[in-house]
């Protein structure tokens, strides 16, 4: 009997050893897959990479150019690509290794970038002598593929159907009442259409459903600025919201319920809800915000503050800034992608990276803490339970 008790206990400790390994294991994988924002920095020509959870800069990465602005990440989170009004060079960043990948010429300075779906071209947007074009990039070879004329007047931010089948780019026009979204078919470098919207718009991001447009329009002779509503079936414009003074920029909330939109004259963050298309809430920040995006799990939005040079915090359940982390000086591009040491980790065979994102969104591990924790106590009774019959 002592015999067989003294078995049962050894294959305990050896499961208590194997539990306490996999929970290090699962907080090992988990640390991996901490969300990093990366805060382009302007004035200092470099990136800063922070940790938003411990509200930290972990490292500052060179931008390779001249006063970067704007800031995308590939779909994988492997690349960065910066761009600059005053650099005609895209700067590649490997997000992996934190350093300076590969600079693409382009004879044009450009205003922003964005990837498609798959990630395997980056559209640029640029200014040429004879207006807006747009350049296309093999993100594998990191070359220019071809460029194609978007519009006689030059352009100013671009944004991506999530189906890759439209891109919508802000034109700007010398006749300051005027303002224009081209939407054009990626494929073909046509135009197909020219939807009127505000006056002196300066960004346009698309719902996560693809249904929705929303342009930010700055109407700097206004008290306050709005945003163009498009629906991006019939290209029809379907509301128009007033929101603070001289707006800068919008994100969707990845649920697609809620839109921030910053506020650089005076300050705020204004909250408008996706259904109605009214405002439901104003958020405090600080000076001249500019950019802003979403936690991927939605708990948090992250502004940038070029005046204060940081990053504000904001509680998206409580609409509340929870604080502020110091970044270089004068942030303004920001993007979040997961920690970029998942690019090594295995690929599964449906294509996606194994326990650690599935579509873009962390696993929740609530559940497996829960399950060791279980297995843990059961573990642990089961030992003391041995111990007393050994006497």
């Amino acid at each position: 009997m002592n015999f067989i008790i003294s078995i049962v206990l050894v294959n305990v400790k050896g499961c208590l050893r194997w539990a306490s390994a996999l929970a290090l294991c699962c907080a090992w994988c988990a640390a991996q897959a901490t969300p990093l924002t990366y805060v382009v920095n302007r004035d200092d020509s470099n990136v800063s990479v922070v940790d938003v959870v411990n509200k930290r800069t972990v490292t500052t990465i060179p931008a390779g150019i001249a006063m970067p602005q704007e800031i995308a990440i590939s779909p994988d989170g492997c690349l960065a690509y910066l761009s600059s009004v005053w650099s005609a060079t895209i700067a590649v960043l490997d997000l992996g290794k934190h350093q300076l990948l590969a600079g693409i010429p382009l004879n044009q300075v450009s205003n922003g970038v964005v990837f498609s779906p798959s990630g395997a071209l980056a559209y640029i947007d640029t200014n040429t002598p004879g207006g807006g074009a747009i350049a296309v990039i093999d993100t594998a070879t990191h070359q220019l593929v071809r460029t194609f004329p978007v519009s006689p007047h030059n352009t100013r931010g671009m944004a991506i159907h999530p189906d890759g089948s439209r891109l919508y780019a802000l034109e700007q026009h010398r006749d300051p009442d005027v303002g224009q979204v081209a939407v054009i078919d990626p494929s073909s470098g046509t135009v197909l259409e020219r939807i009127g919207v505000g006056t002196d718009a300066s960004d346009i991001q698309v719902h996560p459903a693809g249904t929705l447009a929303y342009v930010v329009n700055r109407e700097s002779r206004q008290a306050h600025g709005t945003v163009t509503v498009i629906n991006t079936r019939t290209h029809a414009v379907a509301a128009t919201v007033a929101v603070g003074k001289h707006p800068s920029r919008v994100a969707f909330h990845p649920a697609g319920n809620q839109a921030y939109v910053t506020n650089s004259g005076d300050g705020t963050v204004s909250v408008i809800d996706t259904a109605s298309h009214a405002v439901v809430g104003v958020i405090e920040v600080d000076q001249t915000p500019q950019h802003v995006v979403f936690h991927p799990a939605g708990t948090h939005a992250y502004v940038s503050n070029p005046q204060r040079n940081s990053l504000s915090i904001i509680d998206t359940a409580t609409q509340e800034v929870h604080g502020a982390v110091t970044v270089g000086s004068a942030p303004w591009g920001v993007a979040l992608a997961s920690n970029g040491r998942e690019t090594a980790t295995p690929q599964g065979t449906n294509g996606l990276e194994a326990g650690s994102v599935v579509a873009g969104k962390p696993i929740p591990i609530s559940g497996v803490w829960a399950g060791l924790l279980l297995l843990v106590v059961g573990m642990t009774a089961l030992h003391r339970h041995g111990q007393k019959l050994m006497g």
